[in-house]
């Protein structure tokens, strides 16, 4: 029989959205951000537990490397579950790797990168 703890876990990786974004921006000189994120269309309460039972901050958008990383590490194994499968493995893949592009060659570059 499955704990609460485990449903929650369940809930979290069918929940759970990922993939790697590209923003245009006037925050960078390049004009756009390109990074891993995972995010939540609706954040229900088995995914909120989840999150605050591990010490996550419960919030929608994940950009940072250190939670990007310990919720893939959470869900390890239940990434079928989420409707955006190839997405968390590009994340899992890319997470913490790519470069900020700061120049139109460094997002040539980053393209590159995904595109291996």
């Amino acid at each position: 029989m499955l704990s609460q703890n485990d449903k929650d876990v369940i809930i979290l990786a069918s929940t759970v959205r990922g993939g790697i974004k590209c923003v245009k921006t006037t925050e960078r000189a390049c004009g756009y951000i390109i990074r891993p994120e995972l995010w939540f269309n609706v954040m229900n309460g088995g995914s909120s537990r989840a999150l605050t039972s591990e010490g996550i901050e419960v919030k929608n958008r994940y950009t940072n490397t250190d939670d990007i990383e310990y919720i893939l590490n959470l869900i390890d194994g239940l990434e079928d579950l989420s409707s955006t499968t190839k997405g968390l493995h590009e994340v899992r893949k890319h997470n913490g790797k790519l470069p900020k592009p700061k120049t139109h060659q460094d997002i040539i570059d980053v393209l590159k990168i995904l595109n291996e």
